[in-house]
């Protein structure tokens, strides 16, 4: 096989100078973005700790998840801008990830200086282009640079520095917020992201001309859909996560924000139906199989996700009585998988060119962790049986890491391979989004006890619903 080349839609062969890059580039930008995958899975495994802490000192109960949820919007916008960007001009890369990154940097900065709540807020939804740096860009730059198989054993073990990070944070986190404070946490995290965008920016590189043959030919930018898409989820989740606090449900206030989201929902689709490929959710990226099986089964494991996320160190702590270094432990035994794990599924993704067997097995352990948890979560529940669920459910937090890192870089068509994987990742960060915000509104209307059974059954069924369209996928050359 060349190396140097890849194979568009059309099965020509280009000429891909990040594969020519000296091996050294190529070293740099990889660690770059494993740096970066540390450090932004370090921040949003903490972040469900630090923001109550914070709301301890500064205040802003009602409304303090929406530092966690707003930045969905951002990132959902985003990705596809930078999808479409990096379609344009694969040498763009290169630094869109390194202003991503440097965002990131300057929120977690403002993060860490905050007065009050909604200082933290407004900040952090620009947090955002982080996710869009690193998912987009910096996964599509690892399979740039390599063939099929090697990439997909780079690409799995991003899933090893996601587990990395989610065991470093909330124990390094928890640990710093106890002995000095929650703002020390964001002053640890930022310097990852300046690191990593740096290292990325003095990485592997090519001149627009040298990467034309790459390049793509889609049109210009949907502004109009962009808008929908940030309107549309602005009012959703500014409306569930309000909904039983400063605007409760059936109140006209949030009565608006539903009837504005509906709106434009519908407008949304309307841009996608008359722009087609030229659409924010382009429609030919959406016609490919492989694609849309991937976004709609990313959206529905990370909304089956978030509720082991947003209730299980809650619970320990508030119904359990345990403190929170034990909460912690919860969610960095689900890591461990991980760090051996990843790199396994990654080359097992890349050598069979699907990612369907893996992903489906993340699936199933997903319902089976989520029934068990079920079953035996209660005020007396012995904490270290609770423990070992968590240890097995590392197995497909591996799996998705590994899965829809790998997976869309292996079988979707170079022509659309960036704008793809955007809509994938999209899928992610509205699931997590979505997600928060209802698993909010049950922990509001049900309290931490109560909705802790229905959170876990939403979660159940969400992952039933990923492994159907985790079976959908096929091979690259069965499309």
């Amino acid at each position: 096989m060349d190396t140097k080349h890849d194979k568009g839609g059309s099965g020509e062969a280009v000429r891909n100078p990040f594969v020519e890059a000296p091996h050294s580039k190529k070293m740099m930008t990889i660690v770059g973005i494993y740096i970066a995958v540390v450090g932004s899975i370090i921040q949003s495994s903490t972040l469900s700790t630090l923001l109550p802490v914070a709301v301890s000192e500064v205040g802003g109960l009602d409304y303090y998840s929406l530092a966690s949820t707003l930045s969905g919007i951002i990132s959902v916008a985003v990705m596809p801008l930078w999808g479409y960007l990096g379609a344009k001009n694969p040498a763009i890369k290169r630094p869109l990830f390194t202003v991503s990154l440097l965002i990131g940097a300057v929120v977690l900065f403002a993060r860490a200086l905050a007065p009050t709540m909604m200082a933290i807020v407004v900040p952090s939804m620009f947090y955002g282009f982080v996710s869009a740096g690193i998912f987009v860009l910096g996964y599509s730059m690892i399979r740039d640079m390599f063939e099929a198989q090697k990439a997909g054993t780079y690409l799995g073990i991003c899933g090893t520095m996601m587990a990395i990070g989610m065991l470093a944070g909330p124990v390094l986190g928890g640990f710093i917020m106890d002995v000095a404070s929650w703002r020390w946490v964001c002053h640890m995290i930022w310097p990852f992201m300046l690191a990593g965008g740096l290292l990325v920016f003095f990485g592997a590189k090519a001149t627009t001309e040298e990467a034309a043959g790459m390049a793509s030919a889609s049109g210009k930018f949907d502004v109009s859909g962009a808008i929908a898409v940030i309107v549309f989820l602005g009012a959703l989740i500014t409306a569930l996560s309000l909904g039983t606090s400063f605007l409760p449900f059936g109140t006209l206030g949030s009565n608006v924000l539903l009837i504005v989201a509906a709106a434009a929902l519908v407008a949304l689709v309307f841009v996608i139906r008359k722009k087609q490929g030229n659409a924010i959710i382009p429609a030919t990226a959406l016609r490919n199989r492989n694609t849309l099986s991937f976004g709609i089964a990313n959206f529905f494991c990370m909304f089956s996700n978030m509720a082991v996320f947003f209730f299980l160190p809650m619970y320990v702590i508030t119904v359990m009585g345990h403190s929170a270094t034990e909460a912690g432990l919860t969610t960095t035994l689900y890591s461990v998988a991980g760090l051996f794990l990843s790199p396994l599924f990654g080359k097992m993704i890349g050598k069979a060119g699907n990612a369907r067997g893996v992903l489906s097995f993340g699936c199933i352990m997903r319902i089976i962790v989520a029934a068990a948890l079920l079953l035996i979560m209660a005020p007396d529940a012995n904490i270290f049986v609770i423990y070992v669920i968590m240890l097995f459910a590392g197995c497909y937090n591996s799996v998705q890491s590994s899965a829809f890192s790998a997976g869309p870089q292996i079988q979707l068509p170079a022509d659309i391979r960036v704008q793809g994987n955007s809509i994938i990742q999209v899928g992610q960060n509205l699931g997590g989004a979505i997600g928060t915000a209802i698993y909010t509104v049950i922990l509001g209307s049900m309290g931490v006890v109560g909705g802790m059974p229905i959170a876990l059954t939403v979660s159940i069924v969400a992952a039933v619903c990923a492994l159907v369209f985790a079976l959908r996928l096929r091979k690259l050359e069965e499309e």
